[in-house]
């Protein structure tokens, strides 16, 4: 995920942060609780076959699911994205991105710079500030997450 994105590649990530979330909480929950096989013992008594997944190799999976690590990094950088702004900022990607698909504003930056009651110049510089500290901490993400991963690999 090292890669330069553009400025629309960007906003679109961090207006679909809680479609990652949503996404990240279920692949975790396939992992965690895959679907049973059906039991054809048609006997009436209890059947042989027992799961095989031990808490161990769950945990494997999670590790090295991909998906997993990308939502997980994008989310990471999305929340210190917003850490790391002024309050009158982390209002604005408050309204437009996150909270994108309620409300009438719904993302329109005319609409959203009248809520902030700012003008809609100064909103669009703001989304340009914002989306350059998310790809910053975007790389920075995935960068500690090559670094840790690589450090595992020599041990």
């Amino acid at each position: 995920m090292n890669t330069e994105y553009t400025f629309e590649e960007l906003e679109r990530m961090l207006s679909k942060y809680k479609d990652y979330l949503k996404e990240l909480n279920l692949l975790e929950l396939s992992i965690r609780h895959p679907i049973q096989q059906v039991d054809e013992n048609i006997g009436g008594g209890t059947s042989n076959v027992k799961p095989h997944d031990s808490m161990l190799r769950t945990l494997i999976k999670l590790e090295e699911c991909e998906e997993i690590k990308t939502y997980t990094d994008i989310g990471l950088a999305i929340e210190n994205t917003f850490a790391s702004l002024p309050a009158d900022k982390q209002e604005a990607m408050m309204e437009f991105y996150i909270n994108r698909k309620k409300g009438p504003f719904r993302g329109h930056a005319k609409r959203v710079a009248a809520k902030l009651y700012v003008d809609a110049s100064t909103l669009y510089r703001w989304r340009v500030e914002i989306t350059t500290i998310f790809a910053q901490k975007l790389n920075n993400c995935t960068t500690l997450h090559d670094i840790a991963t690589k450090s595992v690999v020599k041990c």
